[in-house]
């Protein structure tokens, strides 16, 4: 597990999680009734982890919150379900830039940066050293997602186009399975699946991560418009909520691990889930602030939002980061 002070995967294609709630944690004294908020996330432990350490402490029950979680495969899955009206907020990765974006959601928290998260991989004999070399080579991916960012990022410092590269779209289990097999020549994809490849084809090469490329994912909490607009009072709970919950990861992040990780066990084992966390980059609450202050996060996002328009992700967009990513409401809880 990465400390404190260092740097929307979203592990997209894992299975879809059961979606068992444990019983309530005890309310705050004084409290007659929790207000129900309908939480959707994805089942990575980057997406999780302040989630599920702040219901299992209660923290959200202190703030007059029960939540009724629901997992989901794809961050769009999700996202859609959000911008239906069937979920108030959303725990999801890089398509926290994406529905937003096209004015479908208020982006309010960001989790952490996904600095390793995202590889690029090259096969045995392909003659891939570097992102300089996959021109001309076919590249499984999954198209419009963050490992498709991370790509679209690698070809741009290259000085090569989509039109300079055969992309192969498929699901990332199977990008993983046909990179192992010699199917296609490279690979853009999102942990744990490095972990097949390090298993099945050992002499193969990383050539770059997210964080090489000096373009770390970020992943984060989106509410439905109306919702956002109409709950002020229980956004800042949750946000409350979430630093506290941060609070304990960033001063114990091993024993952070032992809570949310058994959360997640129907998609990966403990150990899975300890090394997927690893690979991010995690801040106190008071580097949060500054980063929220100074337009460090918003640039993030936006970086994120610039790349999914250049793949062609943001057809009818018409927001930008400024507009859809409040960055206000983190400082000022903090502040009390």
């Amino acid at each position: 597990m990465k400390k404190t002070g260092i740097g929307a995967v979203l592990v997209a294609a894992l299975a879809l999680a059961g979606c068992s709630t444990p019983a309530p944690a005890p309310e705050s004294e004084g409290s007659t009734e929790l207000t129900t908020v309908r939480i959707g996330y994805i089942p990575g432990s980057h997406d999780v982890a302040q989630l599920f350490i702040a219901e299992e402490a209660g923290y959200f029950a202190e703030e007059g919150i029960d939540l009724e979680v629901t997992a989901f495969q794809t961050g769009i899955s999700l996202s859609q379900a959000l911008t239906g009206g069937s979920l108030d907020v959303g725990v999801m990765g890089a398509v926290i830039a994406n529905f937003p974006a096209k004015g479908q959601g208020k982006l309010f928290l960001l989790n952490n940066q996904q600095v390793d998260i995202h590889q690029i991989w090259a096969a045995p004999g392909s003659g891939i050293e570097s992102v300089e070399d996959l021109r001309g080579k076919t590249i499984a991916t999954t198209t419009g997602t963050a490992a498709d960012l991370v790509l679209q990022v690698a070809l741009d410092e290259a000085g090569l186009s989509r039109d300079d590269v055969e992309v192969v779209n498929l699901d990332m289990p199977s990008v993983a399975n046909t990179f192992v097999t010699g199917g296609v020549q490279a690979a853009s994809l999102w942990a744990p699946f490095d972990g097949s490849v390090e298993e099945n084809l050992p002499d193969a090469t990383l050539i770059a991560t997210a964080a090489d490329l000096g373009s770390p994912i970020s992943g984060g909490w989106v509410a439905g418009d109306e919702y956002f607009d109409a709950n002020p009072e229980i956004i800042d709970g949750i946000v409350r909520a979430w630093q506290k919950a941060n609070a304990d990861l960033v001063a114990d992040p091993e024993a952070s691990a032992q809570i949310f990780c058994p959360r997640i066990v129907e998609n990966m084992t403990q150990e899975v889930c300890e090394t997927l966390y690893s690979k991010t980059d995690a801040y106190s609450n008071e580097e949060w602030a500054t980063f929220y202050e100074d337009g460090t996060a918003l640039g993030w996002v936006a970086n994120m939002q610039a790349v999914f328009a250049q793949i062609g992700a943001l057809e009818g967009a018409t927001e930008e980061a400024e507009d859809y990513f409040d960055t206000s409401i983190f400082p000022r809880v903090l502040a009390g």
